[in-house]
């Protein structure tokens, strides 16, 4: 696939920007990172293609672009990168922490903050939130699917042996990372990258080949993973307010309960000493609404 032309910076967030667009220097004052772009699309571009080229999941890209074919965007078509991200406000910062509502993990180390996206657990196999840490690190896996996802594939007509060899059908990948959750939680690679940014596992998390080798290369046994879930995200930049909504997985989080999203803004108000008047809310109501997971400035 030829290499899509960037063709214009819509936000700079982070100062001490990498070469890498999701490996930054991380400051503990520093709550933004990274940057929205627009790049034009060639021919031969998908959204699946270019998520994968700027380390974006599947959600991410077609949340940010709600109007483009995601097959087929066309020659010259303006696509949004949405490579800026607010860091949860609740995230360790010496472990990994997984944000599910982004469909994005972040390992802040050593002075380093690696943002990757991920997949996460399907509606009816959520994945776990709470703190934990890795237990067991394993290279070429084999997987050991439990009784109940053998049953789901025998409604299916599927027959899923017991054990999973390593290899192109394991869907863990070459590399896997235990949490001391109960039930065998995972953060692992994957032989379907495609999935990544969705909700398609039985509850584990996963990344792409490349993110997994250097996640595992960086997290010893005993790294904390702390598990969150955060749609409505916010930060102050530059004595500016931003907000950031994704298009969250979890029902509370509709446009008929903008009074919830309105609480959290006060709230972050509130505890910030920063008045109300400052606020444009009728840029908020409209990042709610829209819900494209894209940085936006709320105060004036």
């Amino acid at each position: 696939m030829q290499t899509s032309k960037v063709i214009v910076f819509l936000f700079l967030f982070a100062f001490n920007y990498s070469e890498s667009s999701t490996n930054f220097s991380y400051d503990p004052s520093q709550k933004i990172y990274g940057e929205i772009i627009e790049v034009k699309a060639v021919y031969e571009d998908t959204l699946v293609d270019l998520a994968r080229t700027y380390n974006l999941g599947f959600n991410e890209i077609i949340q940010a672009n709600p109007t483009v074919d995601k097959w087929l965007p066309g020659e010259g078509t303006l696509i949004k990168i949405p490579s800026a991200f607010i860091l949860p406000s609740q995230y360790l910062n010496n472990g990994i922490t997984i944000n599910l509502s982004d469909f994005r993990g972040y390992l802040i180390q050593n002075g380093q903050l690696i943002t990757f996206p991920v997949g996460i657990g399907r509606m009816d196999w959520k994945t776990p939130l709470g703190l934990s840490e890795i237990d067991l690190k394993l290279e070429n896996p084999a997987w050991y699917p439990p009784k109940s996802v053998r049953d789901e594939y025998k409604q299916e007509g599927l027959i899923l042996d017991s054990i999973v060899p390593p290899g192109p059908n394991n869907p863990l990948g070459k590399l896997a990372m235990r949490i001391n959750i109960p039930g065998g939680y995972f953060i692992h690679g994957t032989n379907r990258p495609d999935g990544v940014g969705m909700e398609i596992s039985h509850g584990c998390i996963r990344l792409f080949p490349e993110d997994i080798k250097e996640l595992f290369e960086m997290s010893p046994i005993g790294t904390e993973v702390l598990v969150v879930d955060e749609p409505i995200k916010l930060a102050k930049s530059a004595n500016k307010i931003f907000l950031q909504v994704h298009n969250a997985q979890f029902d509370y989080l509709t446009n008929e309960e903008y009074s919830y999203l309105e609480a959290k803004v006060m709230n972050y108000l509130t505890r910030n000493k920063i008045d109300r008047d400052t606020i444009n809310w009728n840029k908020v109501k409209k990042i709610f609404k829209e819900k494209s997971g894209l940085i936006g400035q709320i105060s004036y």
